[in-house]
């Protein structure tokens, strides 16, 4: 089963070589993988270059932007297009987001490979990320369907059904539900992949959540579910601060009436999934 990677990268040469040593070593290679430097003002691209100099599937791409504080959503997105407009349609079966911090077990493609191959209904799959703390590799909690961004392989008709990466702020919750409502299923594996940099860590954590309420109004997020959510937030760092943000993004984004991303009959099927998703806690 042919694939081919999208390697987003900005100021990665702390971590980019590691991860590349873990992609040539797999047993089942990439037809191509591309790496879109974002600008970075350390070594990135310069590493990558030494390795596309070795391995002819391999290519390194310059997107140019404006200096700046790491940000995720829609600028890694325009990152990954920028390069996924360089693979070819013969060139892959399912195509792989891939973040540059990360290590891969060796036999993770083929892992990938054989999980698409025993589900044709499997349109998204992933690993698990195990975050580096101190000495040691913690497993990140996960949701059964929600195959983490850093990591995402997509089979190429469910790629196609849901328009491809949309380059908004919550794009790796979008994808999923798109994939869903379009018939397809996604599948969470038991599969340790090694990521030396925390989630989110890098990402101002006020931003962070102001940006994912304002996005909570654009995707037409329930009220209920919105309300559900800045609680849930009160538990996690930086506690209050963190929900406040989330709150506040939301209803600067009811005063600004921003272009909603989906329509309502999206809207309301997501509506309904994550309202059985909670039901079914307490059954």
């Amino acid at each position: 089963m042919k694939y081919v990677i999208v390697m987003p990268a900005k100021n990665e040469s702390e971590f980019i070589a590691r991860c590349l040593n873990s992609i040539i070593t797999q047993s089942c290679l990439p037809t191509k993988l591309i790496i879109v430097d974002d600008s970075s003002t350390d070594n990135t691209k310069l590493i990558a270059e030494e390795y596309s100099k070795k391995y002819t599937w391999m290519r390194v791409l310059q997107k140019s932007s404006p200096p700046e504080i790491r940000s995720g959503g829609s600028k890694v997105v325009e990152t990954f297009n920028h390069g996924f407009a360089f693979i070819h349609d013969d060139e892959w079966e399912f195509i792989v987001k891939l973040d540059a911090d990360l290590e891969l077990p060796t036999n993770y493609f083929e892992s990938i490979i054989n999980t698409f191959a025993s589900d044709e209904k499997i349109g998204i799959t992933g690993g698990m990320i195990y975050n580096k703390v101190g000495s040691e590799f913690i497993k990140e909690g996960t949701i059964n369907y929600h195959v983490r961004g850093a990591f995402k392989a997509y089979r190429k008709a469910c790629f196609q059904d849901i328009g491809g990466l949309k380059p908004i702020w919550g794009w790796d919750g979008i994808d999923e539900m798109g994939a869903i409502y379009n018939g397809w299923t996604t599948k969470v594996l038991e599969i340790m992949v090694k990521h030396y940099r925390i989630t989110s860590s890098a990402y101002d954590p006020k931003t962070h959540a102001f940006m994912s309420g304002y996005e909570a109004y654009r995707i037409r997020m329930n009220f209920i579910l919105f309300l559900a959510r800045a609680v849930h937030k009160l538990f996690a760092r930086p506690y209050l601060l963190y929900s406040y943000y989330f709150m506040k993004g939301f209803l600067h984004a009811i005063v600004l009436k921003p272009d909603r991303i989906i329509d309502k009959d999206f809207a309301s099927f997501i509506t309904k999934f994550h309202f059985k998703r909670v039901l079914n806690i307490f059954q």
